[in-house]
């Protein structure tokens, strides 16, 4: 049980995945749900009657109010920084979806306004919470993986197959990254949360697919200081998938799902393994689920930080990590050379 009274919070435009993050903390005694904000007000209605709080007029009567201590803010991505900086500017502490912003610059502002007014600024990867991934991480701190040499991840999903021209993700000034925004985000923390900083990064991307100005799949290589390498691969203009496979002189271990699903590969004779497919085994763990109790950790993680002191696990800090190696990949790209990050 908290040692404290409900952090009181306000939901700006809860689409579907705002709805996500009320659901994971509808029985929570550490937040309380206060107001509601949507350019649409019937939206913002139905959400107050279903989760309760009230509804404002507009963004700026709800920093008005003082009884509002924090926002979140799952709102498109290039809302992120104005409406972030409005939010500390009002003295208000903020959850604010990934990535944290469009830029570097934008997001090293958000996390020194932050730090000047003395609030809290938590960003939404919730990836590293999730069981599979803590699992793993332990396995790679207990150095039962012996020396990770490698990593292979993709992630995609048709998330473009369905954009219209009046979709704000299909405008590459409000998502640069197309699907290395949207999805590619979260294998960049994952990775990085796993196996260390990156230290040299290549990539390329394309658009051949839908009509938009936006990024259809792209692909990268990393070289971790660890002495690791990676290659990640993403798109929004196929079937679902989500997938890393660690490779250490071990054994290997593959993540299915975001990490819900863990298998173990065993180290084999080649030709057996030829002959007769690896050897696998389920990897049994416990902890969160990325998509329900990880959003009810984050959020009530910023709940802790605001009533108890502490940075939340997830900052500016580590949104600012991730952005920028989802960036430096567009770098490669367009210059045609490898990035350095270190």
């Amino acid at each position: 049980m908290p040692t404290y009274e409900p952090v009181r919070f306000a939901m700006v435009s809860p689409a579907r995945w705002g709805r996500l993050l009320l659901d994971s903390v509808r029985e929570s005694d550490k937040l309380e749900l206060t107001g509601v904000f949507s350019r649409n007000q019937a939206n913002a209605q139905a959400v107050a009657d279903e989760y309760g709080g009230r509804t404002f007029s507009s963004y700026e009567a709800l920093l008005d109010d003082d009884s509002i201590e924090a926002v979140m803010l799952p709102t498109p991505h290039f809302l992120h920084h104005p409406q972030t900086m409005a939010a500390l500017q009002a003295g208000k502490h903020v959850f604010v979806e990934k990535p944290m912003a469009n830029t570097l610059d934008e997001a090293r502002e958000m996390q020194q306004l932050a730090q000047e007014k003395g609030l809290v600024l938590a960003v939404g990867l919730q990836g590293r919470r999730g069981g599979g991934i803590l699992k793993a991480k332990a396995m790679i701190d207990n150095g039962e993986l012996g020396q990770v040499v490698m990593a292979v991840g993709t992630h995609g999903a048709p998330l473009a197959m369905n954009y219209t021209e009046a979709d704000w993700e299909t405008s590459a000034e409000k998502i640069p990254g197309g699907p290395l925004d949207n999805l590619g985000v979260h294998y960049a923390d994952v990775l990085e949360f796993l196996l260390g900083p990156v230290k040299r990064v290549s990539g390329f991307y394309t658009n051949k697919i839908t009509p938009f100005d936006v990024i259809d799949a792209g692909t990268a290589n990393f070289e971790f200081e660890s002495g690791a390498v990676g290659v990640y691969t993403v798109q929004q203009v196929s079937a679902y998938v989500s997938q890393l496979s660690l490779y250490g002189t071990k054994g290997a271990l593959h993540l299915k799902r975001f990490g819900q699903e863990l298998e173990w590969q065993d180290l084999v004779d080649t030709q057996a393994a030829k002959r007769e497919g690896p050897t696998l085994r389920n990897i049994e763990f416990d902890g969160p689920n990325p998509f329900t109790t990880g959003l009810q950790e984050e959020l009530e993680d910023l709940a802790d930080c605001i009533r108890l002191g502490g940075q939340p696990k997830v900052g500016a800090a580590e949104g600012i990590a991730s952005l920028r190696l989802i960036r430096a990949i567009m770098e490669s790209n367009d210059t045609g050379k490898a990035v350095m990050l270190s």
